[in-house]
C-alpha cells in the first residue's frame, strides 16, 4: 500500500465502503504485452545510481483506502488452540537486524532465501546477504534495482509496495514494486525483474507493465507457467481484485512478455493472494495457479469459509484463458479485531482482519496437495490471534484438511505469515502485543504428524521491541515466512519491531528457524557380495535405536529424503526403497550378476533424517568358463586334464 512519509506526516486514511455478495460475473481475459523490457547491468553497479525519490515526499497522498465497514460479530471459535505448545524442536539459528526506516511507513517488508543468499525488500529499500548475515549489498532505494530503465515511470522508481520471491526451480529471485508516476490518475505500472541466474547481486531482466486501474496491495505466486499477482484495483473507488498472469517462459530469457488479467467484481473479492509453488516438484500437468481469499460472512454473507478460484492461463491463444470459482470451503466461524493495543504512550495498531495475509503457500507432496495460509481473528474477548489452514488435493478438488487459532494467552497475535516445507511441518510467525507487551517478533509451529490443529512446538520470541509505534496505526502490512531451498527443515521469517518509542522509526529483523532435529547418523553401514544375484547389507542403528531407511540405484547418486517413506519397492530419494527397519541384516536378492549397486542408509525418527551413509559393491561374475591342461612329467608321459564353473545344478 502507499506510504507515509514522516517528514510531512502523511497519514493515509483508508476508506472503503462497499458491500460483499455473490455472483460475481466472469469478466473476459484482458491481454497485452511488457511496456518495456531490457537486460540491467551487474546490481552492484547500480545500487551507486542515484534514482528519483519516492513521490510521497512531495506532501499528503490523497488516497482513500479503508478498510470495509461492517457489523462483524464475535463467533464462538471450535478451532481455537488456547494453550501454548510443548514441544521445545524448534530454534532459532540466524537472527539480524534487516533493512530500517528511511523515513516512511509502514515498512511492506518482504524477504526471499535461495541456496545462497537472502535478499528483503520494504518500503523502499533493500538490501542482500549471505545466509549468516553478512551484507553483500545495499542497503539501496528500491529504484537502483530499475535505474536506466526506460520509460513513463522512470521519475516513479520508488513508490514501493514490493515482493521479492526465490523461485526455486529456475534458481532466480523475482522482485517487483508499482510505480505510479500519474497519480492519482492512470495509467499505473508494475516493474517487475527477474535475476538472471541464482545470484540476485547480478544483471535482472527488467519488465514494466501497464494497468488502467491502480493495482494496490499486490501480492505474487510462482506457478510453472507464469508468475501470478493479484492486487486491488482502484480508479477512484475500489472496483474489485485483479488477478493476473505475466509470462514466466519468456521472463526467464529476458524476452518480451505478455500478461493476461481478469478484473473481478467489488461485491465479491478483496485481497486475493495467489498460491505460491514451493519446491522442484511441480505441480500436477495442466493445474492451473489457485486464488484465495478469507470469506467473511459479514462481508460476503452466509458461512464463514475460504474462496478457491482457478486461473488457467492459455500463452498459445491467450484470448481463451480463464478464471473459474470460487470452490467455497466451509471453515470454523471467524470475525475480526478493532485493532491491537500497545503499551502507554503507543498507538493502537492496524489489525488488517480483512486480509488474507502473504503467502498463499503451495506444495506437491505427490499423493496430495497442500496450500497454507493465514489470517487474523477474533479469538475471544477482541484479543487478536491467528488462524491458519491447511487445503489439501487428494484428485480433483480442494478440502480443508486442518485449521487452528492459535492464541494460547490474552496477548494479541497478528500480522501474521505461514509455510510448509518438505516434511509436512509448518511454522507460524506473528507480531505480538499488549498493554504490557511491547511489539514483539514471535513464531510457533507443528510437525506433520501431531495432532490435527494444533501448534506444538513452543513459542520463541525472535525479537523483542525496545519502545512501543506513536502517532500512527499502521503497523507491517505484511511479512513473509519462507523455506530455505537448500535446507529444506529451515524456515526464514522477516516482520518489524520498534528499536525505540517513536513513528517512523521501525526496523526489521530477519531468522532463520530449523525445525530440523537430525537423528544421529547410523554406527555402521556394509554392503557385501555373497553371489551373482544376493547382496547382504549390514548396519548398526545409532544409539537412539531409530529406525533405518535403506534405498539403493544403479548410479550412486541420490536425492533428500522428504516425508515419510513410502511402501518397499517404491521410488524414494532418488532409489528404490529396499528397508525400512532395525533388524540387520537385510538380504538384497534378485540381482543382476557382476553390476554395481548402491545403498543409502538413513536414520530415521518420524520426522527427520540423518544426512545418509552411503556403500555399494558388486554383485559375483558367475560366467562359465572351461580350462585344458596338458601336464607333462619326467618321463615324456602326458595327461589331459579339463575342469571349469557350470551353475549348480
Amino acid at each position: 500500500m502507499p506510504k507515509y512519509f514522516s517528514y510531512t506526516l502523511i497519514i493515509l486514511i483508508f476508506s472503503l465502503c462497499f458491500t460483499f455478495g455473490q455472483g460475481d460475473p466472469v469478466s473476459q481475459p484482458q491481454v497485452s504485452q511488457s511496456v518495456y523490457h531490457d537486460t540491467s547491468p551487474p546490481l552492484w553497479e547500480l545500487v551507486a545510481t542515484p534514482v528519483t525519490e519516492s513521490q510521497w515526499d512531495d506532501g499528503m497522498v490523497p488516497l482513500l483506502i479503508n478498510s470495509p465497514q461492517y457489523n462483524d460479530q464475535y463467533e464462538y471459535d471450535p478451532a481455537l488452540q488456547n494453550f501454548h505448545g510443548t514441544n521445545n524442536d524448534g530454534f532459532i539459528v540466524r537472527n539480524w537486524d534487516g533493512v530500517s526506516a528511511q523515513s516512511y511507513a509502514p515498512p511492506d517488508m518482504s524477504g526471499a532465501v535461495g541456496p545462497n543468499h537472502y535478499m528483503e525488500m520494504t518500503n523502499v529499500r533493500f538490501q542482500i546477504w549471505n545466509k549468516t548475515g553478512t551484507s553483500l549489498l545495499g542497503p539501496s532505494n528500491l529504484g537502483a534495482i530499475w535505474a536506466g530503465f526506460p520509460g513513463p515511470w522512470a521519475s516513479s522508481l520508488n513508490d514501493g509496495d514490493p515482493i521479492v520471491l526465490y523461485d526455486e526451480a529456475a534458481d532466480r529471485f523475482m522482485a517487483s514494486q508499482f510505480s505510479l508516476p500519474n497519480y492519482p490518475n492512470g495509467p499505473f505500472y508494475m516493474l517487475i525483474a527477474i535475476s538472471q541466474t541464482g545470484d540476485p547481486t547480478g544483471s535482472w531482466h527488467r519488465y514494466g507493465f501497464s494497468f488502467s486501474a491502480m493495482p494496490d496491495y499486490p501480492k505474487f505466486g510462482v506457478w510453472p507457467d507464469g508468475y501470478y499477482m493479484s492486487a486491488n484495483s482502484f480508479s477512484g473507488n475500489f472496483i474489485g481484485a485483479i488477478a493476473v498472469a505475466f509470462e514466466r517462459s519468456q521472463m526467464l530469457n529476458g524476452n518480451a512478455a505478455q500478461m493476461v488479467s481478469f478484473q473481478r467484481s467489488s461485491t465479491t473479492t478483496w485481497s486475493l493472494l495467489p498460491s505460491d509453488w514451493n519446491s522442484t516438484t511441480t505441480p500436477p500437468a495442466g493445474a492451473p495457479n489457485y486464488f484465495g481469499q478469507i470469506h467473511d460472512n459479514a462481508r460476503y454473507g452466509g458461512t464463514d469459509g475460504f474462496d478457491i478460484y482457478q486461473f488457467h492461463v492459455d500463452w498459445v491463444a491467450p484470448g481463451n484463458s480463464t478464471f473459474a470459482g470460487p470452490t467455497f470451503l466451509i471453515t470454523s466461524p471467524f470475525s475480526g479485531v478493532s485493532g491491537i493495543p500497545q503499551p502507554s504512550p503507543g498507538a493502537t495498531l492496524d489489525d488488517l482482519s480483512v486480509m488474507t495475509m502473504n503467502r498463499l503457500d503451495y506444495r506437491n507432496f505427490g499423493l496430495h496437495q497442500s496450500m497454507v495460509v493465514c489470517h487474523t481473528v477474533n479469538a475471544g474477548g477482541g484479543v487478536a490471534g491467528m488462524r491458519w489452514y491447511e487445503f489439501r488435493n487428494t484428485g480433483a478438488n480442494w478440502s480443508l484438511f486442518q485449521q487452528g487459532t492459535y492464541s494460547p494467552d490474552g496477548t494479541d497475535r497478528w500480522m501474521g505469515s505461514v509455510a510448509m516445507n518438505a516434511n509436512g511441518d509448518i511454522c507460524l510467525g506473528y507480531s505480538a502485543s499488549s498493554t504490557s507487551v511491547m511489539p514483539e517478533i514471535r513464531y510457533t509451529g507443528r510437525f506433520s504428524g501431531d495432532p490435527s490443529g494444533v501448534m506444538t512446538i513452543a513459542e520463541e520470541t525472535i525479537f523483542s521491541s525496545s519502545g512501543v509505534q506513536t502517532g500512527l496505526q499502521r503497523w507491517g502490512d505484511y511479512t513473509q515466512m519462507s523455506v530455505d531451498p537448500a535446507e529444506p527443515d529451515v524456515f526464514w521469517y522477516v516482520n518489524q519491531y520498534q528499536p525505540s518509542t517513536g513513528s517512523f522509526n521501525w526496523h526489521t529483523r530477519i531468522a532463520s528457524i530449523d525445525f530440523n532435529i537430525n537423528p544421529d547418523e547410523l554406527t555402521s553401514f556394509t554392503a557385501t557380495a555373497i553371489s551373482d544375484s544376493q547382496i547382504d547389507i549390514a548396519f548398526t542403528p545409532n544409539a537412539s535405536n531409530n529406525n533405518v531407511v535403506i534405498v539403493y540405484n544403479l548410479t550412486g547418486t541420490f536425492t533428500e529424503p522428504i516425508g515419510s517413506p513410502p511402501t518397499i519397492g517404491q521410488p524414494f530419494a532418488g532409489g528404490t526403497l529396499l528397508y525400512n527397519g532395525i533388524t540387520s541384516p537385510v538380504n538384497h536378492t534378485g540381482l543382476n550378476e557382476q553390476t554395481d549397486y548402491y545403498y543409502k542408509a538413513f536414520s530415521y525418527n518420524g520426522t527427520s533424517y540423518s544426512s545418509g551413509l552411503t556403500a555399494n559393491t558388486q554383485t559375483i561374475d558367475n560366467t562359465d568358463f572351461t580350462a585344458n591342461f596338458l601336464i607333462f612329467d619326467n618321463c615324456a608321459n602326458s595327461q589331459n586334464l579339463e575342469f571349469g564353473t557350470a551353475p549348480a545344478a
